[in-house]
């Protein structure tokens, strides 16, 4: 038996999930639409294009993951498209065309079934916005089908161009052993060859700027490419264009199972310097942790640093460090923190956000994976989030209930209380839908995090605020490993 690293869009999620055989779709009975909830004006046509979607997770046999294409005609139907499947074990199912239809209530939650020859699949979405979703996959074990699974979607806004300039790389999932991986770096793009630098964490043994070569194709909306890395020789890849800055990469390889993504890196110099907000999670030894935290970063030091950290289901919470940094050179930069001994080596995307990947190149014994962003603290109070509608995901696993999916919509009061609709499920009690959700938060101005453990969806969380669209949570319950985002709605693309 093995732990799965799970990967949520702009936030990792980790969850704790025991895994013994194959498959990615599903035979249970298709729910309802979601109904009630808040009105933010979201409808049937707010789907609307050609969407590259992804869903990364277990079913009671294996690791999967999947990543696609398809079109919505703003009607409910899903009139083509085109998916890959691919499992731990080697099975997979490549270029498979399918079929399938969707609704969307007004608050942004949506089911969405798509149908091909190796199956239905089942899943639930929230909008953030036309262009952006966040989404789980249905499939519980009170219907004899265990299935923990979450993903994204994204509005591909124009057709596939050639592509150009330097791309970070993140990757997650499992070696050739079955053993935890995850690798960042920087890919530059010269005609249809590729060459950069990896960073690479195998099985908590990092090997740092490994030089990287290999090249792609594209036909359409979906393409082939290949790079080295330290581990595992070549790894082949099938990847989708969202745009000319974002891909999704599912691998091909049938002893590495992998998944994740490639985003343009903003060209020109990328400064690195105050306020940040990071969200990570993996293993620390062969245990589940999950960080959240925030730091200041000047003329190489790192202080005003406390994160809220769950480690094997004990939570540890506004934990005080320092560290150092070392500025960043084409983007990649390194960090030492006190806190439990982690290094970290971050590539950055822009200069207000960098992929990073933590380490312990001393004991080994560190792998996690996740997002840093610059914080705007100039926009964070109580009144920056209030009247606010929010699209909330959230995942992870429970001593009593196992693992956990949610997603679902939530307005900000003036008071400090969230009020809103999720649908979710757990191994236990499987699916849950339109569930009526209330919370409450607060914002520490000066920091960003919340000033006192609020509450979503009925679970204890740590608020920390990046800007008054993006807040990270982590769970305070100590029963519970949670991690998720909040993400500001809006009707416009």
């Amino acid at each position: 038996m093995r732990n799965v690293l799970l990967s949520l869009i702009s936030a990792v999620a980790l969850a704790f999930l025991v895994a013994c055989g194959g498959g990615s779709s599903n035979n249970i009975a298709v729910p309802a639409p979601p109904s009630g909830g808040n009105t933010v004006g979201f409808t049937n046509a707010s789907l609307s294009g050609n969407y590259v979607f992804t869903s990364n997770g277990i079913t009671g046999n294996n690791s999967f993951a999947v990543a696609g294409i398809f079109t919505a005609d703003g009607s409910g139907n899903i009139t083509s498209g085109t998916r890959d499947t691919v499992n731990d074990a080697g099975g997979q199912a490549l270029n498979e065309s399918i079929t399938g239809s969707y609704t969307v209530n007004s608050d942004g939650r949506g089911k969405l079934i798509l149908s091909g020859n190796s199956g239905q699949t089942i899943y639930f979405f929230v909008l953030s916005s036309p262009s952006t979703g966040k989404l789980f996959q249905d499939g519980t074990a009170k219907n004899s089908v265990v299935v923990d699974a979450i993903g994204r979607l994204e509005l591909q806004p124009s057709a596939p161009t050639a592509l150009a300039g330097t791309y970070i790389v993140r990757l997650d999932g499992e070696d050739a052993n079955l053993y935890p991986y995850a690798a960042i770096g920087g890919l530059t793009v010269s005609g249809t060859t590729l060459s950069g630098i990896i960073d690479e964490n195998d099985a908590e043994f990092f090997t740092p700027m490994f030089s990287s070569t290999g090249g792609y194709s594209l036909t359409g909306s979906r393409g082939v490419a290949s790079f080295t890395a330290p581990t595992g020789g070549t790894h082949n890849f099938v990847f989708y264009y969202v745009s000319p800055s974002r891909m999704e990469l599912l691998s091909t390889d049938k002893k590495f199972w992998l998944h994740g993504y490639a985003d343009q890196q903003s060209a020109g110099v990328l400064t690195l310097t105050g306020d940040q907000v990071f969200n990570i999670s993996g293993y620390y030894g062969n245990a589940p942790i999950a960080e959240t935290g925030r730091f200041t970063m000047n003329a190489g030091a790192l202080t005003n640093g406390f994160e809220d950290y769950n480690y094997d289901f004990t939570f540890n919470s506004d934990v005080g460090f320092s560290g150092s940094y070392v500025a960043p050179v084409n983007g990649r930069w390194t960090a030492n923190l006190s806190t439990l001994g982690n290094s970290l080596v971050g590539w950055q995307v822009s200069s207000s956000r960098s992929l990073v990947l933590a380490y312990n190149s001393v004991s080994s014994n560190i792998l996690e994976t996740g997002d840093m962003r610059a914080q705007n603290l100039a926009v964070l109070s109580s009144a920056s989030i209030a009247g606010n509608n929010y699209a909330q995901a959230l995942s992870g696993a429970d001593r009593g209930l196992g693992n956990f999916e949610s997603t679902g919509s939530y307005l900000g009061g003036s008071s400090g209380s969230l009020t809103g609709a999720i649908d979710f499920q757990t191994d236990a009690d499987g699916f849950n839908q339109n569930y009526s959700a209330t919370g409450f938060y607060s914002v520490d101005p000066t920091t960003g995090r919340s000033t006192t453990n609020g509450s979503i969806s009925g679970v204890g969380v740590v608020f920390y605020s990046v800007d008054a669209g993006n807040i990270y949570m982590i769970s305070a319950n100590p029963t519970s490993l949670y991690q998720g985002m909040l993400t500001l709605q809006s009707l416009a693309p």
